[in-house]
């Protein structure tokens, strides 16, 4: 039971494990009833939370302020944070580099980052015809 308003839930690819978001990021293990951890950022609420399928310790958010936050299970902290033009409502990681993920935005625009350096956007795909609201990479990695 969360004290908290449950957005998104997402499991990990190794672990007994899942995480929720919501007024804050909870990670949960299947065998206690209680949160392992908890992650909070000044952020009102966090829309929609994402596992990297190669780096386990690694889960990206959305916040409903425009930003995406990276989380690090073994520091056990937020570690970046980055503002995009408007709120984005999904995400996907690339499978074949997990380094990699895109982002669906409200402004009809999807922008691929690298984790290494969040500063910027590597690309940004033009062009739909309104918000995205979904996406995802094929097993090729397109």
């Amino acid at each position: 039971m969360s004290k908290y308003v449950t957005n998104n839930v997402d499991h990990s690819p190794t672990e007994m494990e899942f995480v929720t978001s919501g007024d804050l990021v909870q990670v949960w293990s299947y065998e206690r009833s209680k949160p392992i951890y908890e992650f909070q950022w000044n952020v009102d609420s966090i829309l929609k939370v994402k596992y990297n399928p190669s780096e386990h310790n690694i889960v990206l958010g959305s916040c409903s302020d425009r930003s995406l936050i990276l989380y690090d299970l073994r520091a056990e902290s937020p570690v970046q944070k980055v503002t995009l033009p408007n709120k984005s409502m999904c995400m996907a990681f690339n499978p074949l580099e997990p380094i990699n993920f895109t982002v669906g935005n409200d402004d009809s625009n999807c922008y691929s980052f690298d984790l290494r350096r969040m500063d910027k956007a590597k690309i940004i795909h033009k062009d739909h015809i309104g918000a995205v609201t979904d996406l995802d990479y094929s097993p090729t990695g397109r």
